[in-house]
């Protein structure tokens, strides 16, 4: 070999070596770089663990306000609040489950304490439903404040040990990224920079090892899916299709009505979603014959021409809390809505009609002559013909927007949409008819031999400005003239 090529091999050599360091160096510190993210991940537990603590505070100060509560609304809005708190803990844990670098039993200790403290605050709901406040005070301040305090301890032991090992790695990751100890690549051989990019692609393949960890983690704990915009099911997590009790490869490639048994609901989720923004509605399931409550979140995502492509979703169980709202608003005998939960939606249901520019229906219905059904028949009967009626009055009620209400012992309220008087009327007659035809024998009635019913009848158009309770008097002076008119019968009006 000559001089000349002699001289072009080293400097063939020096440039590739120089580029080699050089393009070391930039990748050691984008490296570094992640990887002091990626050391500072334990923080998000610190932050996880902090707000555990304040959601808890704020959990069991609302279970204090329960005890103090003076009207189902008020309960029904700080059970509202417990709910969300509770969703915002177990969120952190997932946070935690996820981050955490110590023993996973020490996650479960305070996981298993948080989850055995619900049964705790159900027991006092139940107490205060069933008005025994002290029994309910007895537990807040007792059992419940002492499982409160352990709760604490053992929260305070995964945020004492988080924060001690996130400095460890920062300082560990700080030392690592001083760029003196890479410059020596300067004078190292080719063998060394192929150990240094062997070392870069094991450390990429390690962090893709960990977010594959943190996917499988979502996939098995996040009730989540994404749609196409045909609303076929591209990406459904495990989670999910546990909680629907679906096999994967059945949901994927289906359209998403599955999500929904209301129709009204899923035709009014096709509207939102296209709209291109953010929605959020409370959605039920059937699930092997067993309905579900879920909080649905639909976020929109956009291509790079700003136009939609698919949708994800994002679902909490939300059952428990449609349970507590149930018994807070049922009436126990016949299952209809009671006079509570009338009274918190009477004037919501006003206002919505005149802002829908719908026309809302007010029925009053009377059981004729029900004391002398009771005296004659005993109370047992009785409870058996206000099932029946009750059975009557739910089917006809059945769609999403109509609704039933018992609000005292023989009266009823159903507050429904009919797109014209006409049609109104003849929904009347067709209860009362349907009543008649339960062929109840009611042999004290004057009214027919059957248990029979009478109505007032009052449908509002989009204009008027009556207030609740003038609503409610016009509509109860109608039942009393269908009464003194002979009962079996009703009387209507129509107000604009």
């Amino acid at each position: 070999m000559n001089l000349s090529k002699l001289f072009f091999s080293f400097a063939v050599i020096f440039v590739v070596a120089t580029a080699s360091a050089v393009f070391t160096i930039i990748k050691m510190q984008e490296l570094s770089t992640t990887t002091q993210k990626m050391y500072t991940h334990p923080f998000m537990v610190t932050n996880a663990v902090s707000d555990i603590q304040t959601s808890i505070i704020r959990m069991h100060r609302n279970m204090k306000d329960i005890v103090l509560t003076k009207n189902s609304a008020e309960l029904i809005r700080i059970i509202e609040d417990v709910q969300r708190e509770e969703e915002k803990v177990f969120k952190n844990f997932d946070v935690i489950y996820e981050n955490y670098l110590g023993a996973q039993n020490e996650i479960d200790h305070s996981y298993v304490a948080f989850k055995s403290w619900k049964s705790i605050r159900k027991e006092v709901i139940y107490l205060v439903n069933e008005k025994k406040i002290e029994e309910a005070i007895d537990i807040t301040k007792g059992k419940e404040a002492e499982h409160v305090k352990n709760l604490h301890e053992q929260i305070d032991f995964l945020k004492h040990f988080s924060y001690e090992k996130a400095q460890e790695f920062y300082d560990d990751a700080m030392k690592n990224s001083r760029v003196e100890e890479v410059a020596g690549v300067f004078i190292a051989t080719f063998l060394v920079t192929l150990l240094i990019v062997t070392y870069i692609i094991n450390s990429l393949l390690s962090i893709n090892r960990s977010n594959k960890k943190q996917l499988y983690m979502i996939d098995q704990n996040i009730l989540t899916a994404r749609l196409n915009v045909n609303q076929e099911v591209i990406e459904v997590s495990s989670a999910l299709c546990r909680e629907l009790q679906m096999e994967k490869e059945k949901v994927l490639g289906t359209r998403s009505e599955h999500f929904f048994i209301d129709k009204e609901q899923y035709e009014s989720f096709k509207v939102k979603i296209f709209s291109g923004k953010e929605h959020a509605a409370e959605v039920k399931v059937l699930v092997d014959g067993t309905i579900i409550w879920f909080d649905l979140e639909v976020f929109p995502e956009l291509d790079d021409n700003y136009e939609l492509s698919s949708f994800s979703l994002f679902m909490t169980n939300i059952s428990d809390k449609k349970r507590i709202e149930e018994v807070s608003i049922t009436d126990t005998l016949t299952r209809l809505h009671n006079r509570n939960y009338f009274e918190i939606i009477f004037e919501k249901e006003i206002r919505r009609a005149k802002r829908d520019k719908k026309l809302l229906g007010i029925v009053m219905i009377d059981i004729d002559y029900f004391k002398q059904y009771n005296d004659t028949y005993g109370h047992q009967e009785g409870d058996k013909a206000l099932k029946a009626v009750s059975n009557i009055l739910a089917s006809h009620t059945s769609r999403s927007y109509d609704n039933s209400f018992r609000v005292g012992g023989e009266e009823f309220i159903l507050l429904c949409y009919q797109e014209n008087f006409a049609v109104m009327e003849g929904f009347v007659q067709e209860l009362i008819a349907k009543v008649e035809g339960l062929q109840i024998e009611h042999k004290n009635s004057e009214a027919s031999q059957y248990l029979t019913i009478s109505a007032g009848v009052l449908q509002c158009g989009n204009e008027h400005h009556y207030h609740s309770d003038e609503i409610y008097k016009a509509v109860d002076r109608l039942l009393y003239e269908a009464k003194t008119a002979g009962r079996n019968q009703f009387k209507s009006m129509f107000i604009d």
